[in-house]
């Protein structure tokens, strides 16, 4: 039972209603992800095994884990229990950096389409950079770019290659505003994801742009999941991770989170890549927008990702 000043509300809509739908156990998110050391793992969440879960919210339907984990159990399990070298591995994936391309590529569309022609003193922040593969994508004459990270074994190799850092909240107020915030692969990580996101706008220009990929775990391949869990099988994939990733989301959750916090949003990567071949403008972009969002209701059988670009309301 998690205990009421231990437990999270839904991250979408602030509820407290919520009911557990899967468990989890070191050894399976051991067995589940090859980058653990499940002796390490099990030393650290001993006694804390409870709290490995995910409750689907009674108001919403968010998916979420509603311990909240203190922050030498999750700096012990990010720096002791994680090969580096596996995770970094990762990032050498060429299908990682095509779709790292494509974000870069969709910012600049969106930019064509508000009207703006050229690059000249255009600011991003990469919010979560990691090893900063992204940084190196962005990089170039006309951009100037600042990257985050609070895991300092990655912000180290990003500085190697002469990226600009920021050491803390501070730093990044003091070079915004600017015209792009990206956080790619970081909001499932988030246990306050409203202090985040009032960040985010903060740091944004009036019209700037928020960016953020998360994995979309359509409602047939949650039900698939909590099977195999139900049978002391570890889950499809590593990502359904309740220490790491605490809030798991789906199309209708990460449109919910844009609409909440005051972004507009403008549209998903998926339907922006039809601009390759197709000469879209806001209006044609919108009638994608609704056809994806009725697809969402029959292609729900698998592990999936969405990136979301959303305007800065003000």
């Amino acid at each position: 039972m998690i205990s009421a000043s231990n437990k999270r509300a839904c991250p979408v809509c602030d509820s407290m209603d919520a009911k557990i739908i899967m468990r989890f156990t070191p050894s399976l998110l051991a067995e589940a992800n090859p980058s653990y050391s499940l002796e390490t793992l099990q030393t650290i969440l001993y006694g804390k095994e409870e709290g490995l879960t995910y409750s689907r919210c009674h108001a919403c339907g968010m998916l979420y884990c509603e311990s909240r984990w203190d922050e030498e159990i999750l700096n012990k399990v990010y720096s002791d229990a994680i090969n580096h070298v596996k995770s970094r591995e990762k990032a050498l994936v060429i299908d990682k950096r095509l779709s790292l391309m494509r974000i870069w590529m969709n910012i600049l569309r969106i930019q064509k389409l508000l009207g703006k022609g050229k690059l000249d003193g255009f600011k991003v922040i990469d919010f979560g950079c990691g090893w900063g593969d992204l940084l190196d994508i962005i990089s170039g004459i006309g951009v100037d770019v600042m990257g985050y990270d609070e895991d300092a074994a990655k912000t180290g190799s990003s500085r190697k290659r002469r990226h600009s850092i920021a050491e803390d909240v501070d730093q990044l107020t003091a070079f915004g505003p600017v015209d792009v915030v990206v956080m790619n692969s970081v909001l499932e990580h988030l246990q306050n994801v409203k202090e985040s996101l009032r960040l985010v706008k903060r740091l944004l220009k009036p019209d700037g742009l928020f960016v953020f990929g998360v994995m979309d775990y359509r409602s047939g391949y949650i039900r698939r999941n909590i099977q195999v869990l139900a049978n002391n099988l570890p889950a499809l994939t590593k990502n359904l991770n309740p220490i790491e990733h605490v809030n798991v989301y789906d199309y209708d959750a990460a449109v919910a989170t844009v609409e909440k916090y005051e972004f507009d949003f403008f549209s998903t990567g998926h339907v922006l890549r039809f601009t390759d071949w197709v000469p879209c403008h806001k209006t044609l972009i919108n009638l994608f927008n609704t056809v994806e969002r009725i697809s969402t209701k029959f292609i729900s059988s698998r592990e999936m990702s969405i990136t979301v670009y959303a305007q800065n309301r003000v």
